[in-house]
């Protein structure tokens, strides 16, 4: 409280507040930035789509293990509460 320091004698409140991307928006992209990190998956091949607190993985994947990855990724990911996986592993 500013305003209850000795010697301040006025006080202006200039804090604006801004809109910035909801929450399903950082779960995404969170999960987006994590796949292209991982060496092992083609994060151009994976989409990723998010709503409320469940994530839904579609496109291809080369193995089980770029399988597995995406998904660990999705779960690593803040607020996820389930994953829907739609990946489809295509040697």
């Amino acid at each position: 409280m500013a305003g209850n320091v000795a010697g301040v004698t006025e006080l202006h409140d200039e804090i604006e507040l801004t809109i910035g991307p909801s929450p399903a928006d950082d779960v995404r992209y969170s999960i987006e930035r994590a796949l292209e990190r991982d060496a092992r998956l083609d994060a151009e091949a994976l989409s990723v789509e998010t709503t409320g607190g469940t994530v839904t993985l579609s496109g291809s994947v080369r193995s089980w293990a770029e399988h597995d990855a995406a998904v660990d990724a999705a779960w690593a990911a803040p607020s996820v509460a389930a994953v829907r996986d739609m990946i489809v592993v295509a040697p």
